[in-house]
């Protein structure tokens, strides 16, 4: 099982939105984030990078908006 840990990078500062992710959904910019106790989060960006191999992360760049 991969569990992940979501940032947001928001101009170039990296902020932690979720711990112990297990899925992932995305529709056009908007991305659904479920953890292992079934807790729900809703993110809009871009997808900047995802990282399985070192860090178990993955990094939703955002504008100023922040979070939905």
């Amino acid at each position: 099982m991969c569990i992940a840990t979501v940032y947001v990078d928001t101009n170039g500062e990296l902020k932690e939105a979720m711990r112990d992710v297990i899925h992932i959904e995305a529709e056009n910019s908007r991305f659904q984030l479920v953890n292992l106790l079934g807790e729900e989060k809703y993110l809009e960006g871009k997808l900047k990078r995802i990282d399985f191999w070192e860090e178990h992360s993955v990094v939703i760049e955002q504008d100023q908006q922040g979070f939905v």
